[in-house]
């Protein structure tokens, strides 16, 4: 047997047994890259101010956690004390006063009308909070998972921006192409995320001002609803539904129903067509011709297919893996059209 084809065969077992080692900690690992990829250009932010190459990096990842941890903060001190000061005399009077509205409601259809008061008889203030505090725990438990993975991508965020150029020009050593075909591919990957991360953060705060606006003259709390739409804009398909159906619906039950269909129609309408399907697109666009030094060979809309189709696939951290594997593969494509394709004209 030839050296190189035992090589390989024990180089194969040898990955096999690595991804079996660490599978657990693979997508972690995976995450803190891409992340560290998309932003990478903060170390070169810090590092005309700071030499210190730990320091530089710990900066990095404290601006990068900030995003995530001082949101979450915000809106978990915000709804402790709402539950705290909760009266249940009132919460019982409302969920009351709600079944009865409900009920009223669907008189008009006689067929359905004991189908319904069935189903809300169940219905009260204490099996709400009985479902509440089971969910919670529910929440709790892969809350408790997501919170162990975030420390992980961390951890490994940390080491990353601290070891990012080694690792990139070993990398670069180890491909079986041109340096400067890999810094091709890589560039494109590169682009990618960054538009990606830069998007994304500009669309959370558009959604996100775009409903607070709105909401704090019918005397909600226009920030704290604004921070919760921000966040749940970044969950593709459902986004703002998750906040926007609860307020409307209260509305109706106030007997609000204009300010009702105006919640709903400006969220429907202004907030998730305009500006998630029609300015976003273009802010992608803007981003790539105007902030990205190295134009993108990559549509904007596809970019934005692949937000969809890497939520859809992988979950929340899909938003950043779809884009990844979108650029990869097509980057891959013009390096073979360009280079090893025997029909170039």
């Amino acid at each position: 047997m030839r050296p190189i084809y035992f090589f390989w065969i024990v180089f194969a077992i040898s990955v096999y047994w690595m991804a079996y080692l660490y599978q657990d900690f693979l997508m972690n690992l995976l995450i803190a890259g891409l992340l560290c990829v998309a932003t990478f250009w903060l170390k070169d932010f810090f590092g005309r101010y700071i030499k210190n190459e730990i320091l530089n990096s710990f900066c990095c990842v404290i601006v990068l956690l900030a995003f995530l941890i001082v949101p979450l903060y915000f809106v978990g001190h915000r709804s402790i004390g709402f539950i705290v000061g909760l009266d249940m005399d009132s919460f019982s009077s409302f969920v009351d006063k709600t079944k009865q509205f409900i009920i009223g409601i669907f008189e008009y259809f006689p067929v359905l009308s004991s189908g319904i008061k069935k189903s809300l008889a169940n219905i009260s203030a204490q099996s709400i909070m009985t479902y509440a505090i089971h969910f919670s725990s529910y929440i709790g438990k892969y809350s408790l998972s997501f919170l162990i993975n975030t420390g992980f991508i961390v951890v490994f965020l940390f080491f990353f921006f601290y070891y990012g150029r080694r690792i990139y020009n070993y990398i670069l050593q180890l491909l079986p192409f041109e340096i400067s075909q890999s810094k091709a591919v890589f560039r494109e990957i590169n682009g990618v995320l960054r538009v990606v991360f830069l998007t994304s953060i500009i669309n959370v705060i558009l959604q996100g001002f775009a409903f607070g606006i709105a909401v704090v003259w019918l005397g909600y709390d226009g920030f704290l609803l604004g921070v919760l739409y921000g966040l749940t804009s970044l969950i593709p398909v459902i986004g703002g539904a998750l906040l926007w159906l609860p307020i409307a619906g209260y509305e109706i039950y106030l007997g609000n129903v204009g300010i009702a269909i105006f919640i709903g129609v400006y969220s429907l309408v202004f907030i998730g067509f305009v500006i998630d399907n029609l300015i976003k697109p273009i802010i992608i666009a803007f981003i790539k011709q105007k902030i990205l030094k190295t134009p993108l060979q990559i549509n904007e809309i596809l970019i934005f297919f692949s937000i969809l189709a890497g939520f859809s696939t992988f979950g929340f951290w899909g938003i950043v893996v779809g884009p990844t594997i979108t650029a990869f593969f097509i980057a891959l494509l013009r390096l073979y059209q360009s280079n090893f394709s025997h029909k170039n004209p």
